[in-house]
């Protein structure tokens, strides 16, 4: 029914493009015009409405607009794009319902790529790269099999920074907000000689918790952040060459977040809510869902607790090189070198034993994560793309390297007053893993006539990882059970106490991935596409195996074939603008990592397939020089097919993880006069909810649906460079969760930021 509905949405479409002009003048007397946005997701610039992609496109100036920050920010303003996370070192995107859930290790690769400026970032976690003097973000949504840099199967977030300007100017913006919430950000840019052109950006914030650890009376989730990012654009006069370097920084303190205990569904309450429970009478007052007494571990060999702590820094260079060859096509080559180092030490379970008042029930353990990661990434992508002129065909030839060195070293401490041998003691590992991925790729289209494209493109990708990982028993037993002989979960029992074991693994991976596209234009503000594309997504190891041979043990590849018809329609003198996409996607071998809180211990599985249907519909609407609303939608219909993961569940006819069934956001501008003042008030409103989630393949824990308000009203006088603006995110206040983790009958949960609110002047020179 639902597709029957959306083949009619097509044909109702379609038949709309006959409307007589006088249609337009039945809704506003004026004539207002919606702007398209250029988007490079096919390697040309391409106008959205005439893109064969599901694309999604942010401008600098919305993304101003609403004052979008963050991956977070973005996925309330983008159709299909959803965000998680279980720690800030490992974030979780979700584009109809192809995400990667706790893959994060060194050989693990994304499901949905993050690229700036057409370079492909490895590890999303050490990556904070937030929104600021940015030209665009682009969310292309499926399946991208060819063209994108690095192969995906979801989909990407594609951020384009500001280009220097041939002009002088810039901007310098300073806000303040509730949580003690400062920054300062701001831009210079223009030329150094006739030729040679700069542009400097810098973003510094800083803000206190959101959360409080009343064990230690420090805040959580507060942050230091500085971030600051210099280029140089070279352009030789009367020639055809240009070349742009990039260089960016990104510097994060923070106390890290708060788990929280939540009793789960089930009968009997979980330890750890128990606790806060009994805590609560104690101090004669109930915590709230934003305190915690997280436990700090005393490694073995220390003299000192480890707090709870946050550390990531990144270095990035990004150089772009253009260069026309005969005056048939255009030579592109995209370089980039990333290092990055980030430190994260946090408690999973939020309390334990030691909570300081006196608490205690024999299940009430405490496991906290101490986890670093080092990694250096080169990549470099070559282009040969033909100029558009009078032939009807047109083509892009390319090849891909990327080599990644990464290194982590998870550090698992725990005790437990109860007689559970694999909940005691320290275990660590060290993973060394080399990956080296290369591709070759050409994409061809033909007019056979003006109003149809054909196009067929084939990427041909190889991977190789390989490494050296060890575990080690570095202490058995705890302060509850000292003799206890047994090696802390995950490494498997038969270790005693100073026992490890180092394996050497290794794997290569090949896949060929074709996309073939119809183009149809059968008017200038009408353009349809179907589309059948593939992606894949190398396989890898575990992060921290239990032994030698699962540390020698390999997970499979994950592919994607998506079919998807798609509409993007223009009406009343672009007035109104209406997107749909309806799409079947076919996911096999996809992986899926999930913690088993019989050992505690994460877990990656290939299941053997899944299915995915869906429907996205995005609007727009200027309904007068003054009012403009949009809005999007999505519906997905999912399945885990057959699949049985190594614990012996089976999670066949389940619907996806962490994947909405539906989402929608809705928003309007509203800019005019305010009093004597033309043209002074600007205000947005955006509304964005999600449907019901389920946390896990076995559909046990849930997500309830929740909705999320944002606002902004900003006011410059005529003629003035200066404007002041109040903004609110999430105002009515709506609590829900970036992760949970089942343990014990309880759902350990992050929360997402609460309401926030504050006042920015933004001076323009």
């Amino acid at each position: 029914m639902r597709f029957i509905l959306t083949a009619s949405t097509f044909a109702l479409a379609a038949s709309a493009l006959a409307a007589p002009a006088a249609s337009a003048q039945q809704i506003a007397a004026n004539n207002p015009q919606l702007d398209e946005i250029t988007v490079t997701s096919q390697r040309r610039e391409v106008g959205v409405q005439d893109t064969s992609a599901a694309v999604t496109a942010l401008s600098g100036e919305s993304l101003e607009k609403d004052r979008v920050l963050s991956f977070e920010d973005v996925a309330s303003r983008a159709t299909s794009l959803s965000f998680t996370a279980l720690s800030p070192l490992d974030q979780e995107f979700n584009i109809r319902g192809i995400t990667n859930t706790r893959l994060d290790s060194p050989s693990a690769d994304q499901s949905v790529g993050i690229f700036v400026d057409e370079v492909y970032i490895g590890r999303s976690g050490l990556f904070n790269f937030d929104m600021f003097d940015i030209e665009r973000v682009e969310v292309i949504r499926g399946p991208q099999g060819v063209l994108l840099g690095r192969n995906v199967v979801g989909g990407a977030i594609s951020i384009i920074t500001a280009e220097p300007d041939d002009e002088f100017g810039g901007n310098i913006s300073a806000s303040y907000g509730n949580y003690e919430d400062w920054s300062v950000r701001g831009h210079i840019t223009g030329p150094i000689t006739p030729e040679l052109l700069g542009r400097f950006s810098f973003y510094k914030r800083k803000h206190a918790g959101y959360a409080q650890d009343i064990l230690h009376g420090r805040d959580l989730e507060d942050l230091d952040s500085i971030q600051f990012r210099g280029q140089l654009l070279w352009q030789p006069e009367n020639t055809d060459f240009s070349a742009r370097l990039i260089v960016d920084y990104t510097n994060d303190d923070s106390n890290g977040f708060l788990s929280v205990a939540i009793d789960g569904p089930g009968a009997g309450q979980g330890p750890w809510s128990a606790a806060r429970d009994a805590i609560g009478v104690l101090r004669g007052e109930p915590l709230s869902l934003r305190e915690g007494l997280p436990e700090h571990p005393r490694y073995k060999g220390e003299a000192e607790d480890t707090p709870q702590q946050l550390e990531r820094e990144a270095w990035g260079v990004t150089l772009h090189l253009n260069k026309g060859v005969g005056g048939f096509a255009t030579l592109q080559s995209r370089t980039g070198y990333r290092t990055a180092d980030g430190f994260n030490v946090y408690d999973q379970t939020g309390m334990g034993p030691n909570n300081g008042y006196g608490v205690l029930t024999p299940t009430l353990f405490r496991f906290p994560v101490n986890e670093r990661e080092e990694i250096d990434q080169f990549t470099q992508e070559v282009r040969l793309v033909s100029d558009l002129g009078d032939s009807r065909f047109d083509w892009i030839v390319g090849a891909y390297f990327q080599r990644d060195s990464v290194n982590k070293v998870d550090r698992f401490w725990a005790e437990v007053p109860a007689a559970i041998p694999t909940l005691s003691g320290e275990s660590q590992w060290n993973n060394e893993a080399d990956n080296t991925s290369y591709a070759g790729f050409a994409q061809i289209g033909f007019k056979p006539i003006d109003m149809v494209r054909l196009v067929g493109g084939v990427r041909y990708s190889h991977d190789k990882k390989e490494g050296t990982v060890t575990g080690l028993a570095v202490e058995t037993g705890d302060a509850f059970h000292p003799a206890d002989p047994v090696a802390l979960t995950p490494l498997a029992a038969t270790f005693l106490e100073g026992e490890s074991f180092t394996t050497d693994y290794s794997d290569t991976w090949s896949e060929v991935t074709p996309q073939g596209t119809i183009e149809f234009t059968p008017a200038e503000n009408a353009f349809f596409y179907f589309t059948y594309a593939k992606g894949y997504k190398g396989g890898g190891f575990e992060d921290d195996p239990a032994n030698a041979a699962a540390a020698a043990a390999s997970y499979d590849p994950e592919t994607a074939r998506n079919l998807e018809l798609g509409a993007k329609l223009d009406f009343f003198d672009r007035r109104a603008r209406l997107n749909i996409a309806l799409f079947d996607i076919r996911y096999q071998d996809l992986q899926v990592t999930q913690t088993d809180d019989g050992c505690l211990c994460n877990i990656t599985d290939n299941a053997a397939d899944a299915k995915i249907r869906g429907v996205e519909v995005e609007a727009q609407l200027a309904a007068t020089d003054n009012l403009t609303f949009w809005g999007g939608v999505t519906y997905l219909d999912t399945e885990y097919i057959e699949f049985i993961d190594s614990t012996g569940l089976d999670a066949s006819g389940n619907f996806l993880q962490r994947t909405p069934k539906y989402q929608f956001n809705i928003g309007a501008e509203w800019a005019g006069d305010l009093g004597p003042w033309e043209n002074a008030l600007l205000a947005r409103v955006n509304y964005n909810r999600q449907g019901m989630m389920f946390w896990a393949p076995d559909n046990a824990q849930t997500e309830d649906p929740f909705g999320l308000l944002d606002a902004r009203v900003a006011i410059t006088p005529p003629g003035s460079r200066v404007t002041l603006s109040a903004y609110g995110r999430n105002l009515l206040d709506t609590v829900h969760r970036t992760n949970i983790i089942a343990f014990f009958g309880d759902e350990v949960s992050r929360l997402a930021p609460p309401r926030t609110y504050g006042v920015e002047l933004s001076f323009d020179f």
